[in-house]
């Protein structure tokens, strides 16, 4: 195998992530955390009642969701290293608990970024929800990693590397992803976990996928050459976790080689 290569090392926790966190301590350099929304889901819309997915409760009474996300994320901050950097995406209907909850931990909340998308479930008596919001924190204001990725051939400066904080994927929404599989009603597309892990890790470094899910995060590290520790509660996930990540074949990651299809979605970014 050339030097360069990386195959990722990884592990499948079905646990708790408030308990599964305490086994690492300054640990990971990034973490990627997709909770629960904490809202009761109608489970007639998009693919919450449909045959052969498996349903999840997530709904908080209260100011509970507010003292659940105040838990998570500081076992998140000590989970980290000194340099290390968390993204949490979450819907708008408890971002404000979020914040509050970051507010109240030592994390350094470096942006709020918006991620967009023109997919959106149907309303007629209010505006149709199409963006998420994804925190960026540190632990130490100015030690972490941060690479842009994004030039603008158009610009004066061509070739000059810098982010946005809002994203946008025009073909690239929450139901449209080449990677979404049948089984779990709430997958985020890899795209958006690869350029959060291209920003702010490298390759070799330690991802943590908390509230794992379908195992987005982890297939993500994986082609990314990433090692990664996916943690998911539920273990009705599991099998859909491992035929997502395809835990059967070999992935190498090859750092000269961008895949075709990362190619052709950096074009997109010009658009917005």
């Amino acid at each position: 195998m050339n030097t360069k290569e990386i195959a990722s090392k990884y592990k499948i926790i079905i646990n708790d992530v408030l308990k599964a966190l305490d086994e690492y301590s300054s640990f990971f350099d990034l973490i990627i955390a997709d909770p629960p929304f904490g809202i009761d889901f109608n489970k007639s819309c998009h693919e919450y009642g449909a045959d052969g997915f498996i349903l999840y409760e997530d709904k908080f009474e209260g100011d509970d969701y507010e003292k659940f996300s105040y838990k998570w994320i500081s076992k998140c901050y000590k989970a980290l290293k000194p340099n290390g950097c968390m993204y949490i995406v979450s819907g708008w209907t408890n971002i404000g608990a979020i914040i509050n909850a970051i507010k109240n931990t030592k994390f350094v909340l470096k942006n709020h970024i918006i991620w967009f998308f023109e997919w959106g479930v149907f309303t007629n008596k209010k505006y149709i929800t199409s963006h998420y919001h994804i925190p960026f924190l540190v632990k130490e204001e100015k030690s972490y990693t941060f690479k842009p990725q994004y030039s603008n051939p158009k610009t004066k400066r061509k070739g000059f590397k810098y982010e946005k904080d809002v994203w946008y994927w025009p073909k690239y929404n929450r139901g449209n992803d080449p990677d979404h599989i049948k089984g779990h009603p709430c997958q985020l597309p890899i795209i958006l976990m690869k350029k959060m892990i291209n920003i702010s890790s490298n390759p070799g470094d330690w991802v943590g996928d908390i509230f794992s899910g379908s195992g987005g995060t982890l297939l993500a590290c994986r082609e990314l050459g990433r090692h990664c520790i996916s943690i998911e509660r539920n273990p009705d996930y599991l099998e859909i976790i491992n035929k997502k990540v395809r835990i059967d074949q070999d992935i190498i990651f090859k750092p000269d080689e961008k895949l075709e299809v990362e190619k052709k979605v950096q074009t997109g970014l010009d658009a917005f």
